[in-house]
């Protein structure tokens, strides 16, 4: 495998992904993503995502866990940086070795929905990017097949996201959506129920009877879920929680929920 070797901190490649680390509108306009660390490389890699840039150390190339450079595509380009020109890209206060630019195919608009998903989550205007990032992690760790995000959501894509979906992300579906209402009409049409997670006022969730497909509605951090979102929804269920206890982090109550409807399909099936 043939390494080329950048010195210079303005060179266009590193241009690129500074670019993709900062700038959403240029990550949608590019169709690309910038990653850092060789996991999340990695995870990348194995949803068959082909990288057009791979940047490492020297002592990572050198090293035994760098066998899968090799079986990279030629049309991979792989570039050799020295750790603190590679420490000036990272995000990260513990630089990685391995960093890399992946095309990635940003799926903008509802009426790219066509999977018959069981199971979805709404994210409404979640504005945290651990919490986001913590969402998608645990979907997909409790079956969830889609993810859509509503307009005003923090970029699912950024590089704090991507860290903290320790690269789930790369095994969900994940929409951006505009119209919420239109999103809510289609999900009805196709006879999905429709369950909001609101922090008073709803069933509590342990005695819902979840059905599939299902649509589990996660709203702001400060606001909670839309208000029109709210009242077009099927059914409202609540954590309830220790009166001198407020809220729930979402993506907390988001698993306490999702592991709630797997643990009754797991029991139905007993």
């Amino acid at each position: 495998m043939k390494l080329d070797q950048l010195s210079s901190r303005y060179n266009p490649i590193l241009k690129e992904y500074r670019k993709l680390l900062t700038n959403r509108s240029y990550r949608r306009k590019s169709g690309k993503i910038a990653v850092e660390g060789p996991n999340l490389v990695w995870e990348a890699l194995q949803a068959g995502l082909i990288p057009e840039v791979i940047l490492i150390t020297e002592e990572y190339g050198l090293g035994n866990e760098r066998r899968w450079l090799d079986h990279l595509p030629q049309s991979t380009k792989v570039v050799l940086l020295s750790p603190a020109l590679l420490k000036e890209l990272a995000e990260t206060a513990t630089p990685q070795s391995v960093a890399a630019i992946f095309p990635f195919t940003f799926q903008l608009e509802k009426d790219q929905f066509e999977s018959k998903s069981e199971l979805v989550i709404i994210a409404d205007r979640l504005q945290d990017p651990g919490n986001m990032g913590t969402l998608i992690r645990t979907a997909a760790a409790a079956g969830v097949d889609l993810l859509f995000c509503t307009e005003g959501c923090t970029d699912p894509f950024s590089p704090k996201v991507l860290r903290s979906t320790a690269g789930s992300i790369f095994r969900i579906g994940v929409r951006e959506v505009s119209d919420k209402g239109q999103l809510l009409a289609q999900l009805k049409a196709d006879d999905y129920l429709i369950l909001a997670a609101a922090g008073s006022g709803g069933r509590p969730y342990w005695e819902v009877a979840y059905q599939k497909p299902l649509a589990l509605i996660i709203g702001n951090e400060a606001g909670g879920v839309d208000a029109e979102l709210l009242a077009n929804c099927d059914l409202v269920t609540t954590i309830p929680l220790q009166a001198s206890i407020e809220s729930l982090n979402a993506a907390v109550a988001a698993g306490i929920i999702l592991f709630e409807i797997r643990r009754q399909e797991l029991a139905g099936k007993a």
